[in-house]
């Protein structure tokens, strides 16, 4: 039996953030996460680190909060955030009266603005689409989700906070109708451990309700899942978005080496087993070469899809993109308490916001410093851009993102892990335009040479990785990305001998 104070379910942002701020005020903690950091909306969504433009117009509360937390991550987490900067491009058919309710929106919540000509925007981003007709620049910037978590993570780690990844909660303990522990399955051994605490808070975004039914509660969420897609290459550095209402397709967001375009925005009821259907590739691909046309025949490596944990609007007809991108708090009554909604950018003011609640339910009083102290563990990262690596490294395990083998060799020292995702979220191997095939097997090597995995494992963990890495880049074989799913192919199936092994 472990016992704690406080109980986190949920290793996204949102949870490793109140885990920090958990850890910074002095309280005893554990976290629980079923995969590793990150596994949910965090890792799935597309790093953009929103100035709050994107809601001006619409949801100003959530842009207010928006733009103060991007000037304090930006301050915090230098090493998880790249200042790119962002354009709002107004194309043919983009209305001079949405431009005018945005200029006017972004005054009113505190959103720096400076509007271009079509000229000095190209100058900006020579390959925009020439038929721009101006754009307004707005202080976005890209983030590093897996970044984020981790450094999150570092301070509850040197505080004594318990950390349980790849952790499944089986079930929610209860004694005389209050929360006071929970059940969880270790994935790798079975083994079940049981912790108590005296309270438990959900911070599972969209497992959310799943959760709290498990405590006997019931919470308001609606599920929108969101599609991106991933180019093999930087097309631009700054952020771009259109310049109209939210809608398909309408960001591009440079990610290291490569750049993410999205979103769609599709009600689903289930967060688990889902996939990115042709027809938004399609949609997305067509929208983002409306703003910059190499989208049309840049090649696509991967598509991903994650679920929006939303608050469920009171009138539903006007689609999932009229929800609030807002958060609320909820308190069941009987030890639980969940926090719902909100998005990667507000996740530190999330945090904030139910620890407050918990000082206040435990009779505390410690202020909360998690936005002027910057993120422990920053000194180990190299940071924006990629090509600061260069100069650092000997020997390199993933040519694509430059991640040497130390670095690789260090991770699966520090958690003996038997997952490659883990890998790739502490390091970004495999994260670059082969998407792991050509690293991938090099790292598995390492950690069966280190003796963290034995053969029939390190099989088993390369049947897992082919099959989620073909269910993302199914969708875009064709073209380019055809022959070059063919060479990986070659390697694995011929040269390394997994035709004999059925995958």
């Amino acid at each position: 039996m472990i016992k704690t104070d406080v109980i986190i379910i949920g290793g996204g942002a949102t949870g490793t953030g109140i885990a920090r701020d958990m850890a910074l005020r002095g309280i005893d903690h554990c976290l629980i996460e079923k995969k590793d950091f990150a596994a949910g909306a965090t890792g799935a969504c597309h790093g953009l680190l929103h100035s709050g433009g994107r809601y001006t117009v619409k949801d100003p509360d959530a842009a207010v909060e928006c733009i103060t937390e991007n000037a304090i991550l930006r301050k915090i987490g230098k090493s998880c955030v790249e200042p790119t900067e962002g354009l709002f491009v107004r194309l043919p058919g983009d209305t001079e009266e949405y431009r005018d309710q945005f200029l006017y929106s972004c005054r009113k919540t505190g959103i720096s603005t400076k509007t271009l000509s079509a000229s000095k925007a190209l100058n900006l981003v020579p390959n925009l689409n020439p038929q721009i007709i101006e754009a307004v620049k707005v202080p976005d910037a890209s983030i590093d989700p897996f970044r984020l978590c981790m450094l999150n993570i570092v301070s509850s780690k040197r505080r004594g906070g318990k950390i349980f990844t790849h952790h499944k909660v089986i079930d929610i303990v209860k004694t005389r109708g209050q929360c006071t522990g929970v059940k969880v399955l270790d994935k790798f051994t079975s083994e079940i451990i049981e912790i108590e605490g005296k309270v438990i808070i959900n911070a599972t975004g969209a497992w959310g309700s799943q959760i709290a039914k498990m405590g006997g509660s019931d919470v308001p969420m609606t599920l929108s899942k969101g599609s991106l897609i991933i180019a093999n290459h930087r097309l631009t550095n700054l952020v771009i978005n259109r310049l109209r209402p939210s809608s398909n397709g309408d960001i591009i967001v440079p990610n290291e080496t490569v750049s993410l375009a999205g979103t769609t925005s599709i009600h689903v009821d289930d967060p688990d087993n889902l996939t990115t259907d042709p027809e938004e590739i399609e949609l997305i691909r067509t929208e983002a070469a409306m703003m910059v046309p190499d989208f049309d025949s840049i090649r696509l490596i991967r598509s991903y899809t994650g679920v929006r944990p939303l608050l469920r609007a009171a009138d539903s007809s006007k689609g999932d993109r009229a929800i609030s991108r807002g958060f609320q708090i909820i308190d069941h009554k009987n030890g639980m308490f969940s926090i719902l909604g909100g998005k990667l950018t507000t996740y530190r003011l999330m945090a904030e916001k139910i620890t407050d609640r918990i000082m206040e339910h435990f009779g505390l009083n410690e202020r909360c410093t998690t936005a002027t102290t910057p993120l422990e563990g920053q000194e180990d990262l190299a940071g924006y851009p990629v090509s600061k690596r260069l100069g650092k490294i000997e020997k390199v395990m993933c040519e694509c993102e430059l991640v040497p083998r130390d670095k690789v060799k260090k991770v699966i020292e520090e958690t003996a892990t038997k997952s490659i995702g883990d890998i790739q979220h502490r390091t970004r191997l495999g994260m670059g335009p082969c998407q792991g095939g050509f690293c991938t097997y090099r790292a598995l090597g390492m950690m069966q040479e280190m003796g963290h995995v034995t053969p029939d494992e390190s099989l088993d963990t390369l049947k897992r990785f082919l099959q989620r890495r073909y269910k993302g880049s199914r969708p875009l074989l064709w073209g380019d990305q055809l022959r070059e799913e063919q060479l990986v192919e070659g390697i694995y199936l011929s040269l390394l001998g997994m035709a004999d092994h059925e995958i």
